[in-house]
């Protein structure tokens, strides 16, 4: 079975028990997995650290480690039953990429992170006040076609476009590119 897939599967099943994505939004699921392969497309399959903020259901660490083997893939997160959930996938998937660090993004040191990025946790101009805390090279943050207006001009002018790389219904998906 596909990866992707499984990853997909697993979730909802975990979430019948422990919530951790919303039901109401499982139609959503193939955009959010399209937006993640765009952004690991946006990475590229090469040795980096990618640390993911707030990684949660697992969007988009579980599919950046699925679809860059070769990123060392990190993703913080607080809340224990949500770090449950990522490393049973990472240990279903064999993962062996992804490190599931069970702590607040406040707390995080030692890496040397080259990309960060963060799905639904803070707003673009928060996840990259963080970034540029830890010392990372770059930040990526996902946002709408509607938030692209409501930017500060500083993080405007970097907003970057990926075509869906899956082919789907979605002719591209944006981004904050942020290099420090």
């Amino acid at each position: 079975m596909d990866p992707i897939a499984t990853y997909i599967e697993l979730l909802k099943q975990y979430n019948t028990h422990t919530n951790i994505y919303s039901k109401t939004a499982y139609d959503r699921l193939p955009f959010h997995c399209a937006d993640a392969r765009a952004l690991a497309q946006l990475i590229g399959n090469t040795k980096k650290t990618v640390l993911d903020m707030g990684s949660g259901s697992g969007l988009p660490a579980i599919i950046l480690a699925i679809t860059n083997p070769k990123n060392t893939v990190l993703a913080v997160e607080s809340k224990s039953r949500k770090t449950r959930f990522l490393d049973s996938v990472k240990t279903t998937l064999n993962l062996t990429n992804l490190h599931v660090l069970n702590q607040p993004i406040q707390t995080v040191s030692g890496y040397r992170v080259d990309v960060v990025t963060a799905k639904a946790f803070k707003p673009a101009t928060t996840i990259v006040h963080l970034a540029k805390r830890i010392r990372a090279r770059r930040c990526l943050v996902p946002i709408s076609a509607n938030q692209r207006d409501t930017l500060p001009p500083e993080l405007a002018d970097c907003v970057t476009t990926v075509p869906d790389p899956a082919g789907m219904d979605w002719d591209a998906f944006y981004y904050v590119d942020y290099r420090f």
